[in-house]
């Protein structure tokens, strides 16, 4: 973050800076073609790097994009914790606000038909936002929900910094706060194939 670029270590522990982006670069993500964005937390901005290094600032964002994400077109999304609400960034660099979010979205996440979800860290819940910019709060969430991640039938989960446990929140937006217990501070989520 505070020196504005990425580095990449090879398997074989060889590293290098790849690129460098905009200012304060706070998340990551990777397209199927090997391309890296960053969401530039201090600039308001996605830098793009190439495989072999090229470095171009992609396009803009709403405020202090904190999550990125990157969707099977290779569109581009932020969660800005600033000004409540999720950018959209066509490969062409095209940028619009989508949709707007609950206070203060710290994750976030595309599903396979091109939902996009935010934790909202600051109202404790979800949002929703379909490919055409509709936006809804989905469900309720514990307190402080840091990250989010989705299985195979459609079930949002969330890690919750502030209450220490994960919620679980279906695709028609049922909601357990409490669905299961963490340690102290969760930040981040995954979940397998099972």
């Amino acid at each position: 973050s505070i020196s504005n670029n990425v580095s990449k270590i090879t398997p074989e522990l060889s590293s290098s800076i790849l690129g460098s982006t905009g200012t304060r670069p706070r998340a990551i993500a990777a397209d199927s073609a090997g391309n890296i964005y960053t969401a530039n937390y201090g600039s308001n901005n996605v830098s793009k790097i190439t495989p072999g290094g090229t470095s171009t600032i992609l396009g803009t964002t709403g405020t202090s994009p904190h999550a990125i994400t990157a969707d099977s077109a290779g569109n581009i999304y932020s969660a800005n914790i600033g000004s409540d609400n999720v950018s959209k960034i066509t490969p062409d660099g095209t940028s619009t606000i989508l949709g707007t979010t609950g206070t203060r979205p710290r994750a976030i996440m595309v599903d396979s038909a091109g939902n996009i979800y935010t934790t909202n860290y600051g109202s404790n819940d979800v949002s929703k936002i379909t490919p055409d910019g509709t936006s809804t709060i989905l469900g309720t969430t514990g307190t402080n929900p840091a990250a989010i991640t989705v299985d195979s039938a459609g079930n949002i989960y969330t890690a919750n910094w502030g209450s220490n446990n994960l919620s679980k929140i279906t695709p028609d937006g049922a909601s357990t706060t409490n669905w299961a217990a963490t340690d102290t501070g969760p930040l981040v989520i995954t979940v397998d194939s099972a």
